[in-house]
């Protein structure tokens, strides 16, 4: 869904994209979050499988940015609804393919810098692909009106979604009267994603771990405070796969076991959060079902 965001202080507008299936029934944690799993061989990268179970261990993260049959369900009724909206329109609409359950590299957070070479690295532009020149008819038959908003105010971020057009109906087939709930708890999850983040950095574990970091990274010959900070610092356009400090932090990740570590803590953390806010789950998987259901009908069982 296409949102127009109202920032903090700045009341800053910017468009967003929500991928609209970003809830989960459940979710099997069948390890402890106070520490590590099993460590990896000193200095194994992890694979690409590896870490997308890894980035989605955090139960937040599991929510909103895993992928699996019935997520992409979702998605494709949605997409089929467009289209015949559209159709019945008049206009000829292409829908971007739906990603496939089971994928790898799907968009997440990666806040713990680049977490492997083989695939997109983390910090890298995920903006979608310039939009094919459209006629204002053409907009406005996807869109609605520009001037009839549905706003969701959140505790970081105020949050405009279209109240007409093709997507806004099809997302009201999908959810029914629970289209600005779903959106107003989608914001309440990235508050606790935040909040999260915010808490790990007075984390003993976290703390202890990045400490080895740092100190691999002092023996390698650079000097970091934390693997996001190392990527924020590179200049812009740098070819992280090639950059030596990238390669460096992710030898010393390796041999310290730190993502296993921080993704565990951060886990424990946003598992607080839920644990605070048992109301956003229960909400949020009855929702989810809901649409899952009429998917299910849009497409067939």
């Amino acid at each position: 869904m296409v949102l127009i965001t109202r920032g903090g202080r700045g009341r800053r507008i910017a468009a967003l994209l929500l991928v609209l299936a970003v809830g989960a029934t459940a979710w099997a944690l069948t390890g402890r979050f106070g520490g590590p799993g099993p460590k990896a061989a000193e200095g194994r990268a992890l694979s690409p499988a590896e870490l997308n179970r890894l980035g989605t261990t955090p139960p937040i993260y599991a929510l909103v940015y895993s992928w699996g049959p019935e997520k992409e369900r979702i998605a494709t009724a949605q997409q089929r609804l467009i289209t015949a909206c559209m159709t019945r329109q008049g206009f000829g609409y292409r829908a971007a393919p739906v990603a496939k359950a089971g994928e790898t590299d799907i968009p997440r957070p990666r806040p713990f810098g680049v977490e492997t070479l083989e695939t997109r690295a983390a910090g890298a532009d995920e903006s979608l692909p310039p939009e094919q020149p459209r006629s204002k008819a053409f907009t406005r038959a996807l869109y609605g009106d520009p001037d009839d908003k549905v706003s969701v105010k959140g505790r970081y971020v105020d949050v405009d979604q279209p109240a007409t057009g093709c997507q806004a109906e099809a997302e009201k087939r999908l959810l029914g009267d629970g289209r600005e709930r779903w959106l107003t708890l989608r914001l309440s999850l990235g508050e606790g994603e935040r909040e999260a983040l915010e808490s790990l950095e007075r984390d003993p574990a976290y703390r202890s771990v990045t400490a080895r970091w740092q100190e691999c990274m002092a023996r390698a010959g650079f000097k970091a405070a934390t693997p996001a900070g190392l990527l924020r610092a590179l200049p812009a356009g740098t070819d992280v796969r090639r950059h030596p400090a990238v390669r460096a932090d992710l030898r010393c990740k390796a041999d310290t076991d730190y993502l296993r570590t921080a993704y565990a803590r951060l886990a424990a953390l946003q598992q607080r959060w839920l644990d605070a806010h048992p109301d956003v789950l229960a909400e949020r998987t009855a929702l989810f079902l809901r649409q899952r259901s009429a998917a299910d009908r849009v497409l067939g069982a």
